[in-house]
């Protein structure tokens, strides 16, 4: 290989933009996730799937918190989008109910591991445990105001909707991280039939 050819690859970083090679960086840091666990997270070992140097990443972010941060951002973005889904309907049947938890289902299929590093990551970091909390947290006032709205039209009869929405929230997402954050998963079809049947049990008491 001629000096001209080696070097090809270290110009085109060079032609990076910022924004480029930080999200080059935060997905390096998916694929390690995927992969390997959070306690195996580190500078050197991230960056050398990148090709850039230590001194690049940290032109970008702070420390690995900082990264972990920016991942719980990108995440949580999409959780919360399909968090709206599920609160924003109004008159749901237990049969869309089953179909709005399964955008749930498909959320952690895709990014269960990633949710699991966060929550390992949270037990290491006050910044990132304060950060992941509002976020669910978020989801649970989400879920408060649709329970709220099916007693207020009569659907359901009243209950200690704050409470009810963080006990239906704490368990999904420790039941989904459970079953779908593992590399040998539960089937999905089961992990959503189990979540329905709590779901629509609590909020349909009247369906089968």
């Amino acid at each position: 290989m001629s000096t001209s050819d080696a070097t090809t690859p270290r110009r085109a970083k060079l032609r990076q933009s910022p924004e480029e090679t930080r999200s080059q960086i935060l997905e390096a840091a998916e694929g390690f996730l995927r992969e390997r666990s959070f306690r195996e997270l580190n500078v050197d070992a991230l960056m050398s799937q990148t090709g850039h140097t230590r001194t690049v990443f940290y032109k970008h972010f702070d420390d690995i918190s900082a990264l972990m941060l920016a991942l719980i951002q990108e995440i949580g973005v999409e959780l919360l989008d399909v968090a709206k889904e599920w609160a924003q309907a109004e008159a749901v049947t237990p049969e869309e109910a089953r179909a709005r938890l399964g955008l749930f289902v498909d959320f952690y299929i895709r990014n269960g591991v990633l949710v699991a590093a966060v929550a390992e990551a949270a037990h290491h970091d006050d910044t990132i445990e304060e950060t992941y909390a509002s976020l669910i947290e978020g989801f649970v006032a989400m879920t408060t105001r649709a329970i709220e709205a099916r007693v207020e039209r009569g659907d359901l009869t009243p209950l200690d909707a704050p409470e009810v929405a963080r006990a239906l929230v704490r368990m999904l997402n420790g039941y989904l991280g459970d079953s779908l954050g593992r590399e040998h998963a539960t089937d999905p079809e089961r992990v959503l039939d189990v979540i329905s049947t709590i779901w629509t049990r609590t909020l349909f008491p009247g369906s089968a």
